[in-house]
């Protein structure tokens, strides 16, 4: 977890210009070719200010938000819940009732997290969105506060 504090830490004092300040973002991420695939909508804050932003420092500050997140959903899904009605009817609506005999899960490395997702972008694996316009390269787009994002898998058609 510390790991975590660090690398935000460290990406936040290189892009907020005034107050610490971030960006709540509208997050969505798809994979074409496939009807139901991909996550769906959720908010997202970003470690980055309002402002111009590559798409680099998107994909980081997106990466380090969703590590956070999964790692608070590990901590939580670690606890002692109870089975209440409203957990049962929680789990049967997801189809499994669990009771507490979830394996733990395992730490994220998110500098190597980081590094993949960059990795897949220059490999043009997915492309990133800002409202309707794309994130090319190193050009800047204004990121304002509540924007939509779109992080778009590609698949091929056929072959590899």
């Amino acid at each position: 977890m510390s790991e975590i504090v660090r690398y935000l830490a460290r990406v936040r004092n290189a892009f907020v210009r005034e107050a610490q300040v971030t960006v709540a973002v509208r997050v969505r991420a798809t994979v074409t070719g496939h009807r139901r695939r991909g996550v769906p909508e959720h908010d997202l804050a970003l470690a980055l200010p309002p402002g111009p932003a590559s798409a680099q420092q998107i994909i980081e500050a997106a990466v380090g938000a969703e590590v956070a997140a999964y790692e608070a959903r590990a901590e939580e899904a670690g606890l002692l819940q109870v089975l209440s009605e409203k957990w049962l009817l929680s789990d049967l609506d997801r189809g499994a009732v669990r009771m507490g005999d979830v394996t733990p899960a395992g730490s994220v490395n998110l500098a190597a997290a980081v590094r993949a997702a960059l990795l897949a972008f220059d490999d043009g694996i997915f492309k990133v969105f800002v409202g309707d316009q794309e994130v090319e390269g190193s050009a800047l787009i204004d990121l304002a506060d509540g924007a939509a994002v779109l992080f778009l898998r590609l698949v091929p058609l056929a072959g590899g």
